[in-house]
């Protein structure tokens, strides 16, 4: 049995890393910026966006955030998505036309990638890696290595020495409660030219399950023995936040409601288009209301918004400013990102050993009395059928059965927190790698 060890978490209050994917948000992501809803300064870039977004790479890299470079590597090596927006990356030489193979990871792969870092000033690389399957994950981990030692020499050579490289591990969790994976990625990171582990896997929810943040509490904490702190990427909502809580991560990344929850659906097979229900997008769209913690599809969302005393239950006009289902919309991508921002922020400045107590009451049982009170909201039936919700019972349904699972994620850590084999160590502190402009200056006249 993994035994978690308690001592070295009592009294301490390590800080927990809050990291932003600005993606195709650059506008939004410089707003955000200007309104502090970014404190942890720290921003993913993807690869194919480094050229478009330069002046926001500048503004940002002015005012102290570190930069972390996602190469798109791993799309880029995927049958299903090699064709999006990754094969525009800024280190490739030319679009290419098929999806790359093991053996394009390669000293020349590792030099564009490098010259474009250094160019670019980023703090950080994600290790170009390639989507970890079940039937080949030790021979995918070994390549990944393998290539991680290449870009280490490739960013010396390119005068980035001073780069760090963070391990990535993309694939289902599931593979981390296979004792030959995870004993082999922690016997390859121990021996790894990285800083950090990125964990992005599909099965991992927003919406919390007591079994599997058990599960996975335990599984996070045998790969901690890679002495390296552990970043949990596309991970935002009270599942995420609950294992950060537990000590069994250093940090989060996320988007502004987009890239905070990872499915491998279009990893392992071709995506298939959405059946739209509301709106002018063509496609089905979601959206988290304030201290819910779940996403429900905007016909859901302003339904319930339309019901007696919904505005008020749904939006909290008082704390938020949010008055109208329309107003919330614009502001929805916003309001997401500041409540995951600030649950991390909030949950950083508590003792290590208060955390689980202060998720469970804080944000927990609050999103499960808000899930209780929705459900009682008496949906109009008429409204429900000219917005396309096919059955308002069917939402009452998910709301009331949502609040009980919630009790008993708040039973199960609890029930961590107490269990004698179940102790916790708490994680490693993530090194900020950025610094401003001012401090750069102050540093050459020093």
């Amino acid at each position: 049995m993994n035994v978690i060890q308690l001592d070295n978490f009592r009294s301490h209050t390590t800080p927990l890393a809050t990291i932003v994917r600005v993606g195709d948000f650059n506008q939004q992501f410089a707003h955000y910026q200007s309104q502090n809803l970014l404190p942890g300064k720290r921003a993913v870039i993807d690869a194919y966006n480094v050229k478009r977004q330069a002046d926001l790479l500048n503004d940002l890299r002015a005012v102290g955030f570190e930069l972390i470079l996602d190469t798109k590597a791993a799309e880029l090596a995927c049958p299903f998505k090699w064709n999006g927006q990754s094969r525009k990356a800024d280190w490739l030489p030319s679009e290419p036309n098929r999806a790359l193979s093991s053996n394009d990871f390669n000293e020349s792969m590792a030099t564009s990638i490098a010259e474009l870092a250094v160019e670019n000033k980023f703090h950080i690389v994600l290790a170009p890696s390639r989507y970890v399957s079940d039937a080949s994950a030790i021979k995918t981990l070994e390549q990944d290595h393998e290539f991680m030692m290449v870009l280490r020499s490739a960013l010396d050579r390119a005068g980035g020495s001073h780069i760090a490289i963070a391990s990535s591990f993309i694939g289902r969790l599931t593979l981390l409660g296979m004792e030959d994976v995870t004993k082999r990625m922690v016997s390859l990171n121990r021996d790894a030219p990285t800083s950090a582990l990125w964990l992005r896997l599909s099965g991992m929810r927003r919406d919390p399950s007591a079994q599997r943040i058990t599960k996975t509490a335990r599984r996070l904490q045998f790969l901690q023995e890679s002495g390296l702190p552990i970043v949990l990427d596309y991970a935002a909502g009270l599942e995420p936040l609950s294992l950060a809580a537990l000590g069994t991560t250093s940090g989060l990344s996320f988007g502004a409601l987009a890239n905070d929850q990872f499915s491998d659906s279009t990893w392992v097979k071709p995506s298939k288009s959405v059946e739209n229900s509301v709106g002018d997008s063509g496609r089905q769209q979601f959206a988290r209301a304030p201290g819910l913690g779940r996403n429900f599809s905007h016909a859901e969302l302003q339904l319930m918004s339309e019901a007696p005393k919904g505005k008020r239950l749904l939006f909290d006009p008082s704390n938020t400013g949010i008055g109208t289902f329309e107003e919330f919309k614009s502001k929805s991508k916003e309001t997401a990102l500041r409540e995951a921002v600030e649950a991390i922020a909030g949950l950083s400045e508590v003792p290590n050993t208060r955390r689980p107590d202060h998720v469970k009451t804080t944000h927990i049982e609050q999103c499960a009395r808000k899930a209780r009170q929705l459900s009682r909201l008496e949906l109009n039936g008429n409204r429900a059928a000219e917005l396309k919700v096919k059955s308002p019972e069917s939402l009452t349904r998910r709301l009331s059965e949502y609040a009980l699972s919630l009790d008993r994620t708040g039973s199960a850590l609890e029930k961590i927190v107490s269990d004698s084999s179940l102790r916790l160590t708490g994680s490693k502190t993530l090194p900020h790698l950025g610094k401003s402009k001012k401090s750069d200056e102050m540093g050459e006249t020093q």
